[in-house]
């Protein structure tokens, strides 16, 4: 287990690494002979050269907010035992929304009791609490996550509720950033009749290359896998793992509780700023289902 020092050593590693990965590859454009470059430093099209770094910098900025959101931790009651006394101090009061700030499908779990008192809940024996629906314990964080996707290593954080959309924002921006970069070094590749010298003077490019390359095949897959979720309202931990998570296991293969339609799906993960309560869809849904005769 990594000490507090480490971990936050780690994280600023990681994010310092992206950034100075971002940076690099304009750089080197700026350097050769390139469309960039013409655009920028001779003057030709400034207004191009502005808004190619304008959409680099909104990339930066969506992987930042991303890395320091929080993606939905769940607050704990900490139990400290003195002389076999178990003294419980709770989380501040005024840590749960007032009923303005949350949706009527869309309470804070925290505050609340669950819904069905009937149905089982995930216990957590690492923060000693019971889970909202769709929480998830992250081993690398050491805290539960609501509506957990998945932890980012890139991010060195988890991706929940919370932050999951400034994730997929991130995606598609440096998805742009990426086809835009790559057309423009494919342009400034250099020919020669040698091949010697041919890498000679596109080393530079030529490493551009591989870097967009690898890095554009994960970033665009994981866009378009990210923005699935998104129009289906699943996470990643319930498409891989739906066979262990309680509440979806013993469901048909092909139904998922938490999808309201590709427009309210994309609304809710988009625009909605609060954490949703997902049990009241849930039991919802299953009333629904029953109603119709469906089993």
């Amino acid at each position: 287990m990594l000490c507090k020092n480490c971990q936050c050593g780690v994280n600023v590693c990681v994010r310092l690494t992206h950034t100075a990965l971002c940076i690099a590859v304009p750089a080197t454009l700026l350097w050769k002979n390139s469309g960039l470059k013409r655009a920028v430093v001779d003057g030709d099209d400034p207004l191009y050269g502005i808004l190619y770094f304008l959409v680099l910098i909104l990339s930066l900025v969506m992987y930042y907010t991303a890395c320091l959101t929080d993606p939905g931790y769940i607050l704990m009651t900490h139990a400290k035992k003195r002389n076999g006394i178990q003294a419980i101090s709770n989380e501040q009061e005024d840590s749960c929304p007032s009923e303005d700030e949350v949706e009527d499908t869309s309470l804070n779990a925290d505050c609340e009791e669950p819904l069905d008192k009937g149905s089982k809940y995930r216990y957590c024996d690492f923060c000693e609490i019971q889970q909202p629906m769709r929480s998830k314990h992250c081993e690398d964080c050491k805290r539960c996550v609501r509506k957990y996707d998945h932890h980012c290593p890139w991010l060195e954080t988890c991706v929940g509720e919370r932050n999951h959309k400034f994730f997929l924002m991130f995606l598609f921006v440096m998805s742009v950033v990426i086809i835009w970069t790559f057309c423009i070094t494919l342009k400034a590749l250099e020919s020669r009749v040698q091949w010697s010298e041919w890498f000679k003077v596109n080393l530079l490019l030529f490493l551009d290359i591989l870097v967009l390359i690898f890095g554009g095949f994960s970033v665009l897959g994981l866009c378009g896998f990210h923005s699935y979720l998104m129009l289906n309202g699943l996470t990643t931990w319930e498409s891989v793992s739906r066979e262990k998570i309680t509440y979806l296991k013993y469901l048909d293969d092909n139904y998922n509780p938490f999808d309201e339609g590709y427009i309210r799906n994309v609304y809710y993960f988009l625009c909605f700023l609060n954490v949703r309560r997902w049990e009241t869809i849930y039991f919802q849904k299953a009333k629904i289902k029953t109603s119709n005769g469906v089993v």
